[in-house]
């Protein structure tokens, strides 16, 4: 088994330097980016701890692996999901606002588009709205997200969490 604390690099950022890699792909799911503890196998049936990362999450292309020439990499698996752009701030803290209420993860990235994992509800809730929802297959990756759940010695810390 191998086990993994941190993250070596990313293969997006610098393709170059691994192009002579060996890849061996680790797939994610986007809600097992942030955990702190994982027990998975590679594609190639290698089995990866990942106990206690440095970094908040995982992200697409990250290289948690490398001996010589063999590298493993996270993929994160395309899901289905609902996307879209509030016109005005009012609307995205409305539509923001409604997502909490239903503890929902709500990702927004330098597009400003609001991306969530697909639930059919919210959709038709979006789409009555006026919010014009699009469903997408995409990979969520967390660019912008609120992280409520941090506390400090003064209490709950409320933070815009970036990449």
């Amino acid at each position: 088994m191998i086990k993994v604390d941190r993250v070596i690099a990313n293969l997006y950022d610098d393709a170059k330097r691994y192009s002579n890699c060996k890849i061996d792909i680790l797939q994610l799911e986007w809600y097992d980016t942030t955990k702190r503890i994982l027990r998975m196998l590679t594609d190639t049936g290698r089995e990866i701890a990942i106990h206690h990362l440095e970094q908040e999450q995982l992200y697409h292309g990250d290289i948690i692996y490398q001996e010589g020439k063999d590298i493993i990499v996270v993929q994160i698996i395309p899901s289905a999901c609902i996307v879209f752009q509030p016109a005005t701030f009012r609307d995205m803290a409305i539509v923001c606002f409604e997502i909490g209420n239903k503890h929902i993860p709500v990702f927004i990235n330098k597009d400003k588009e609001v991306i969530i994992a697909f639930e059919s509800p919210l959709y038709r809730f979006l789409k009555r709205g006026g919010f014009e929802p699009r469903k997408e297959i995409r990979i969520i990756e967390r660019t912008s997200t609120l992280m409520i759940h941090k506390w400090s010695s003064s209490g709950q810390v409320i933070s815009l969490a970036s990449k």
